[in-house]
């Protein structure tokens, strides 16, 4: 692998192990062991501060501050969860103060954290009153204006670790009833019921019951047609694709993608395509065959979306196939399934990690990002379908 960097001065890199800059930004790098590299949250509207501020300057910052905090915003599970402002037990570390003191920054950053700005952080401490978020730039959210939930936990299946076959249910809706026949053949409900998000090995049968039509699961049990999602194989490898090649499958319109070696499915799960679905429009997911461009840890996503700016620190996992289009883990969702997207490959941050480090190209040990070099070095093929 080759690659540069520039070197010298204040705003580029340095080659001394001892630069204070080297050695505070080495604590915010991702744990790349972990689903989700970053923790995660939503800002209210809340400034980044450079450096730590004194009380007084946190007034002067947010002149509406003491009154905020005597009446934090409610819990929006729509829009980010709640505030948590439980305190960090401990100070600010040793090598971030000798940062501060060693680079001097100014009191703000220029861009607010708007409120609906997505942020991310590496750590947290107590300092002046407050708890403060530091992101990987560096920055200081007050942890009191920035929203938290649960995130999501979906993980597909490996079928490489499992007896699993195709065809595989996905309970994408909610939690959903299981149906079995009578000593007459009819349909009734059990009371028993499959969770949402749930992968289950089914067949292709079908039938009529009360309501509507029924899928057959493997064990004889029935559910629902629309409370699933079903996950079947492509009939035949694509034209080109070797015998031992990797490739990736993704069908919009069912909410679903397969992972291949040659024939041999080795992975599946839920995936959100594009708001705008198949249809000739801003948001859909553009169909057809493409191929892994580039791909890097994370990075900062950024639009505008009817009349409004949106900005996402450090989305992780990012595979880019086509200009803008990635597969991308997102954690601001729990909708698996169902479209979501600007038009990327929304992946619960489980599956966009398994993703990462299947498909090509291999990042090298100690890089953030990579591209393909052709006909060197080569993406991972995806295709596209309805």
């Amino acid at each position: 692998p080759r690659g540069w960097v520039c070197v010298g001065g204040e705003t580029h890199a340095t080659l001394e192990p001892d630069d204070p800059r080297f050695i505070a930004a080495r604590a915010v790098l991702p744990d790349l062991d972990a689903d989700y590299p970053y923790r995660f949250g939503v800002s209210v509207g809340a400034p980044q501060y450079l450096r730590i501020p004194t009380r007084a300057e946190q007034r002067q910052v947010e002149p509406d501050l003491d009154a905020y905090l005597k009446n934090l915003p409610a819990a929006d599970p729509d829009n980010g969860g709640a505030i948590d402002t439980t305190p960090a037990g401990k100070p600010p570390s040793e090598d971030f103060m000798k940062y501060l003191a060693s680079a001097k920054p100014e009191l703000t950053h220029e861009q607010n954290a708007y409120e609906g700005y997505k942020i991310a952080w590496a750590d947290e401490f107590d300092a002046e009153g407050r708890t403060w978020l530091l992101t990987p730039d560096m920055t200081l959210i007050p942890k009191d204006k920035v929203r938290q939930k649960k995130l999501p936990t979906l993980k597909g299946i490996d079928l490489r670790q499992t007896p699993m076959s195709l065809p595989v249910a996905f309970f994408w809706l909610d939690d959903a009833f299981i149906y079995r026949e009578d000593d007459n053949g009819e349909l009734f409900k059990t009371g028993e019921m499959i969770k949402r998000h749930a992968f289950v090995e089914a067949t292709m049968n079908q039938r009529k019951g009360p309501g509507g039509i029924y899928w057959q699961m493997k064990n004889g049990d029935w559910v629902k047609y629309q409370d699933v999602t079903m996950i079947r194989p492509r009939e035949q490898r694509p034209a080109g694709v070797r015998a031992d090649e990797k490739w990736v499958e993704v069908r919009v319109t069912w909410g679903y993608l397969i992972a291949y070696e040659g024939d041999r499915p080795v992975y599946l799960t839920a995936m959100s395509p594009g708001v705008d679905g198949i249809a000739n429009a801003k948001h859909a997911t553009a169909r057809g065959k493409h191929n892994v461009d580039w791909k890097m840890y994370s990075g900062d996503m950024s639009g505008r979306d009817k009349g409004k700016d949106w900005y996402v620190e450090e989305v992780p996992w990012v595979q880019y196939y086509k200009g803008n289009y990635a597969f991308h883990g997102a954690w601001w969702h729990d909708d698996f399934g169902r479209p979501k997207s600007h038009g990327c490959v929304n992946l619960a941050p489980a599956d966009a990690r398994f993703l990462f480090r299947w498909m090509d190209p291999v990042i090298p040990e100690g890089w953030y990002a990579v591209s393909v070099y052709y006909p060197y070095v080569t993406g991972t093929r995806i295709y596209i379908r309805h």
